[in-house]
């Protein structure tokens, strides 16, 4: 009888039994090496969450910045919407991001009577709406926590929905993880100890835990990386 059924299906509809095969999402490298073999990069339709705490140096921004330059060197244009102004265009310059292909959004600078966070989600509605940048990166790092979690579900369940419909990676900087299921990816970053040559600065460590992944729902074990300064 099963067997009987199970040919009447595969007659009627062939593709039920069928292998699909998804064509693999387009990603932008970090080209930080570890990260890039855990994540396969930062996936274009999808929400992204890069997190570290606000009180040390977590590399979240070294993160950012790699991003940056990896999406403005293959001529994304590229969207960093900032909400508490702390983005350093000069030193992004030096570190190789090209800024003809960077628009960047400095929150709380107006006369607006919204908040820098109301602002910066209003901004990256916006931007998500124009179907013009390859990379929108939202950075809520300066943003207290208490102000965060208040951020309506709805609101991450739209920019997640929106950004599958769009050539577009959504990448929010965060201290805590907030969109929960409804990002692709979630990065947590924790710093390590630095190394120095005598006085002199020479490699920023780090340790990185995937929290999830699109194909993987729990965190996998933590992994360092490091980046050497530029005076290294």
């Amino acid at each position: 009888m099963i067997n009987l059924l199970s040919t009447q299906i595969k007659t009627q509809f062939p593709w039920a039994f069928s292998t699909q095969v998804h064509s693999e999402r387009e990603c932008i490298p970090t080209r930080i090496g570890v990260l890039d073999a855990l994540t396969g990069g930062i996936a274009l339709n999808s929400l992204t969450e890069i997190c570290g705490s606000s009180g040390e140096s977590s590399g979240k921004t070294s993160v950012l910045i790699s991003l940056l330059r990896q999406a403005t060197r293959q001529e994304r244009f590229c969207a960093l919407v900032d909400a508490k102004d702390s983005f350093d265009p000069a030193s992004a310059e030096a570190s190789g991001v090209d800024l003809q292909h960077l628009l960047w959004v400095r929150c709380g600078k107006t006369s607006q009577t919204l908040k820098p966070l109301e602002q910066a989600f209003k901004v990256t509605d916006m931007l998500l709406q124009s179907s013009g940048f390859g990379l929108i990166a939202v950075d809520l790092s300066g943003i207290a926590e208490k102000f965060a979690h208040n951020v309506p579900a709805s609101t991450w369940f739209r920019f997640s929905r929106v950004v599958e419909q769009q050539p577009t990676a959504l990448v929010f900087i965060e201290q805590e993880p907030h969109a929960t299921s409804c990002a692709g990816l979630v990065l947590k970053l924790m710093s390590e100890p630095a190394e120095f040559s005598g006085n002199l600065l020479t490699k920023l460590n780090f340790k990185v835990e995937v929290i999830r992944t699109r194909e993987k729902k729990q965190a996998l074990p933590a992994s360092d990386f490091s980046l050497r300064t530029h005076w290294a």
